[in-house]
């Protein structure tokens, strides 16, 4: 019987297309990921990057892939570029917001320098120093004093710095909405309208927009209305589709609520990178993706495309489970394409004779695809046809060029290495066989490895961008040495790895303990020698300090699954503050910042988010979030026993 091992290493290694447009490589690149294949994503996405450095979805899209392989810095350093080269992206407000910060903080942000570095300052500008000081005054609780302050920077800068007198405007406006005085903080924004320039500046009508929707009267929301229709028509900022939806609710108009939360729902899974049902028949109808693979694939609609092809329209019916309209469709072309794809619907049929032949076909006029090569090799296994024409002349010297050049693209790939090894041993090279399926094995099991970790769990966190939360997924773990005999079960200060804050680091060795009595008091049977080991954690992403307690739940787990010996899921990631009320009771509390986790898991193509069952209500009330999303991305937790029970399954309890 013929394996379907080379379908499901599909999309590996993908071959140079020159016909292949821009759109199309993007749309192919969103398929990489869904199919977890984000190496061969990397390459391509960073082909195209190179070609379009100023494509915004490309970058976009490269960022998400950094995300996904867990290099932080560089997906930081790309949401930068995003924010800085993207139109109407509310630099004012982020630019305020880290005033106040600066004003919050005064190692940070007193006197007239900033620090560039250990050993270097820079003045700071005036008109800076001087929005500083007046956020100092409204922590003071001084709002009229503060707003006096704005106003004045505002008259010494007008008619010679319309940004600088821009700035001391919206902060005087936000100082008010800041105190409650959403009149106030009206009529400035109103009247920054009439001022040459500043009619349609985006940073202020959406605030503005803020404001109508505090003060709640439906004046007010029309208003707001009003404002949205005109940026929906002329900004692309997809948060004003969240706005309207929200907006029209209060209105009481509930289909256009329910018109414009489908329409953000869309855009947010866009945003995500998810792909269309039309781009992936689009793509499968170009470019070969084997049908037990594009199956998988996980779309924002279900709407194919328009007009299709025949082509297409067999994909379509592939898709649906059709299989004779699909054979009948793909029937109709003569190309190599469609040969490849009669071969996966006689292999799904079950028809794998018919199969190795229809590959055979293939492969003669395309041998250079890796994909129906590998096929052919799992089915040389149990099939002489298959075997045989791969013995052909020429044929091995080729098949042998193509994985190759394969493994130069992803060494560590132990398919690759299992077809070079069985292509050897049709070609009666018994050593290099073993050789190369001794290789394939071990980075078989290392691959496993890494998808079940013991130690290594993934954590929710967020990191702050010119004042504005900025959501990301990183990695905790925590290890163990063995120790002198009943003399282990420490964590060390010299074993907490990274950089983290004092106040973190106190968390971290508190929570070992708790874990540690937990363990003891919940699996018995199972940490009998937690005294014989010593144990270690790390924070990744070191390179800036990690503080606060939301990392206690993801800490906990990581923890628990290093004195179990228990595997934690890498499609899982948490967050949340953990409390011992008892040595065998430990309590998940809410966390900051629960909107940015939510889609930073979401762009990182999680399964599941944990989050505290107390921050329900935040996401419960968030427009930046569609319901849908935590619907199928989070699960809320009270009790440590809850996440356990979510992160190792039921079998922990009776194992």
């Amino acid at each position: 019987m013929e394996s379907v091992t080379a379908q499901r290493s599909a999309c590996a290694t993908p071959v140079p297309d020159p016909s292949a447009g821009g759109d199309f490589r993007l749309s192919y690149a969103k398929i990489l990921v869904e199919l977890e294949e984000v190496e061969a994503a990397e390459r391509l996405v960073g082909e195209l990057l190179d070609e379009r450095p100023e494509d915004l979805d490309v970058l976009s899209l490269y960022t998400k892939v950094l995300h996904i392989r867990g290099k932080l810095s560089q997906a930081l350093a790309c949401w930068t570029q995003i924010h800085t080269r993207s139109p109407h992206n509310e630099n004012a407000r982020m630019y305020l917001s880290a005033l106040l910060s600066f004003a919050r903080d005064p190692e940070r942000g007193a006197g007239d320098f900033v620090a560039l570095g250990q050993l270097q300052l820079a003045k700071k500008p005036k008109a800076q120093v001087e929005l500083e000081e007046a956020f100092v005054l409204f922590l003071q609780r001084r709002p009229v004093e503060a707003r006096g302050a704005c106003d004045a920077i505002a008259r010494k800068s007008a008619g010679r710095d319309l940004e600088q007198t821009k700035l001391a405007l919206l902060a005087k406006a936000w100082i008010a909405e800041m105190s409650g005085e959403l009149d106030v903080a009206r009529q400035t924004l109103e009247e920054m309208g009439r001022a040459r320039g500043l009619e349609t500046d985006t940073d202020r009508i959406l605030a503005l927009v803020r404001v109508y929707e505090s003060i709640g009267g439906k004046d007010e929301l029309l208003a707001a209305v009003h404002i949205c229709r005109f940026l929906e028509r002329n900004f692309e900022k997809m948060s004003i589709l969240s706005r309207l939806a929200v907006i029209y609710g209060r209105l009481g108009q509930p289909e256009q609520a329910a018109e414009y939360a489908e329409r953000y729902l869309s855009q947010f899974r866009r945003r995500m990178h998810r792909p269309s049902m039309a781009e992936v028949v689009g793509t499968a109808a170009r470019r070969y993706i084997p049908l037990l693979r594009l199956r998988e694939v996980r779309t924002y609609d279900r709407a194919p495309p328009d007009d299709p092809s025949a082509r297409e329209r067999a994909v379509v019916a592939a898709l649906g489970g059709a299989w004779p309209a699909a054979r009948a469709g793909f029937a109709q072309g003569a190309e190599a394409l469609d040969g490849k794809y009669l071969a996966d619907l006689a292999a799904l049929e079950g028809d794998h004779g018919a199969a190795v032949r229809l590959r055979i076909a293939a492969h003669r006029a395309d041998p250079s695809d890796p994909l129906v090569l590998g096929a052919l090799l799992d089915a040389a296994e149990t099939s002489d046809e298959a075997a045989g024409y791969l013995r052909e002349p020429g044929v091995a010297e080729r098949a042998r060029w193509v994985l190759e050049a394969a493994l130069r693209e992803a060494p560590l790939r132990a398919e690759s290495w299992r077809h070079l090894g069985s292509l050897a041993g049709l070609c009666d090279r018994a050593d290099e066989r073993a050789r190369h399926w001794l290789r394939a094995d071990a980075l078989a099991e290392a691959a496993r490895r890494d998808r079940e970790p013991v130690g290594r769990a993934l954590a929710a966190a967020v990191y702050h961008f010119m004042g504005k939360a900025k959501g990301l997924v990183h990695q905790v773990w925590a290890g163990r040495k063995p120790a002198e005999r009943g003399r282990g079960g420490h964590l060390d200060a010299e074993d907490i790895l990274g950089s983290l804050t004092p106040e973190m680091t106190r968390s971290v060795r508190n929570t070992f303990v708790s874990v540690r009595e937990y363990a003891g008091s919940k699996f018995p049977h199972l940490c009998k020698d937690v005294l014989d080991w010593s144990y270690s954690y790390k924070v990744t992403k070191e390179d800036e300090p990690s503080g606060g307690l939301s990392a206690g739940l993801p800490t906990a787990l990581a923890f628990l699954s290093a004195i179990l010996q228990r595997p934690i899921p890498q499609d899982m990631a948490s967050t949340g503050l953990l409390v011992a009320d008892a040595h065998d009771v430990l309590v998940v509390r809410r966390v900051g910042d629960a909107v940015p986790k939510v889609k930073a898991a979401a762009h990182r193509n999680l399964r599941l988010l944990l989050m505290p069952a107390e921050n329900r209500e935040d996401l419960l009330h968030s427009p930046q979030v569609p319901p849908q999303i935590c619907d199928e991305l989070v699960r809320y937790v009270g009790s440590f026993d809850e996440a356990v029970t979510l992160a190792f399954g039921e079998g922990i309890w009776t194992g």
